[in-house]
């Protein structure tokens, strides 16, 4: 079972590369270079897969240039599995299932409806290219303060109603929700995308 969801701004280029090899994934996030293995597993891939690769010209594994030299930061906040569903109603307001940016939590909750690229077989990964940010930036706007208090404590009341978090909980969460709308603010700024990965 997934423990954490990780969330990473990547260019778009990187994230259709990412799409079509999903066997770099995990050496793209700590900035690696993928070793042989991963080249082999191209070959292995399904005929149709390779009939399309030979088709655009790709033979052999070419890396975007600017593939990363260090670890990719991570910018969302502490999400894990007794929490998606927490994150997803804070930052939507409802806990019924969504369309837009504002899914990109469900993935987690439902990985069949949700708008967001699918990135490998595994549904451990998902992306939305820089066209969704925008619309993701407005639904983080909303969320001052006041805003992420009132939307923890409703939860908390059909959820958990005998629980009463500490002032530092209040803190601590919105701090993961203002270092996230500054990780998307500053991707819109780049015309970057975002990939997430259960891990």
């Amino acid at each position: 079972m997934a423990l954490c969801l990780n969330v990473f701004s990547l260019p778009n280029e990187h994230i259709q590369f990412l799409k079509h090899n999903p066997q770099t994934m995990q050496v793209y996030l700590v900035g690696q270079i993928p070793e042989l293995e991963a080249v082999v597993a191209i070959k292995q891939q399904s005929i149709l897969t390779q009939l399309v690769r030979l088709i655009r010209g790709g033979k052999a594994l070419v890396l975007p240039q600017d593939w990363p030299q260090h670890q990719v930061e991570m910018i969302g906040p502490d999400i894990n599995h007794r929490n998606v569903d927490l994150y997803h109603y804070i930052l939507n307001d409802t806990e019924e299932l969504v369309r837009g940016a504002g899914s990109i939590f469900q993935t987690w909750l439902d990985i069949n409806h949700h708008d967001a690229i699918k990135m490998d077989r595994s549904n451990e990964s998902f992306a939305f290219e820089s066209h969704r940010l925008a619309e993701l930036a407005i639904l983080l706007s909303k969320l001052d303060e006041q805003t992420v208090r009132n939307r923890f404590n409703a939860w908390l009341l059909e959820h958990n109603p005998d629980y009463i978090p500490q002032e530092s909980e209040y803190l601590e969460m919105f701090t993961g929700w203002q270092r996230f709308k500054a990780g998307i603010a500053k991707a819109v700024e780049q015309n970057w995308g975002l990939v997430w990965v259960t891990q």
